[in-house]
């Protein structure tokens, strides 16, 4: 009796699912935003950019757009459009690097573009392990030469690959 009164909540639960989203479908996107709320994800706008910010904000408390209201500490944080000297992250797939003692931010490090080799390493371990579950010697063999020449490949650096220096106005 549990089981089926729980069935049914369920399929109560999916079926307003489902009419949110031929509400949606039909009547578009709305943009919402929340005043007043604490946290980075509601100080861009809705729906956001791709970028979500065009430079890394600097945050200087657990909830940046409270600070004036809570006063817990005497720094600010740097949000939006104001920061001017900030790293831009507009060239592809980037991230900050920082600095080991003090996480200062000082240079944009280039990331990895998009591989096949992780769908090979998948590949070559499927063979691997079902050769040893199956005792097909050949089978586990060839599995171990995939999976060492793509690990290989895969931790082989690009040559392009680099850091950019970055200089930091305060």
């Amino acid at each position: 009796m549990l089981s089926t009164l729980g069935a049914f909540v369920f399929a109560v639960g999916v079926f307003l699912f489902l009419i949110n989203v031929a509400k949606s479908l039909k009547s578009g996107c709305r943009q919402v935003t929340i005043p007043g709320t604490p946290t980075l994800e509601w100080a861009t706008t809705s729906p956001p950019p791709v970028y979500n910010f065009a430079t890394i904000p600097q945050v200087a408390s657990r909830y940046p757009l409270w600070e004036d209201r809570l006063k817990e500490t005497e720094e600010r944080s740097i949000i939006g459009d104001a920061v001017r000297d900030g790293m831009v992250l507009d060239k592809g797939k980037e991230t900050i690097g920082v600095t080991p003692l003090d996480a200062e931010p000082n240079v944009v490090l280039k990331m990895p573009g998009d591989s096949i080799l992780p769908f090979l390493l998948s590949v070559g371990m499927t063979g691997l392990f079902f050769g040893l579950l199956a005792q097909v010697i050949w089978l586990v063999a060839l599995g171990a030469v995939c999976e060492f020449g793509v690990l290989a490949l895969w931790l082989t650096p690009e040559p392009h690959a680099a850091l950019e220096e970055v200089e930091i106005h305060d």
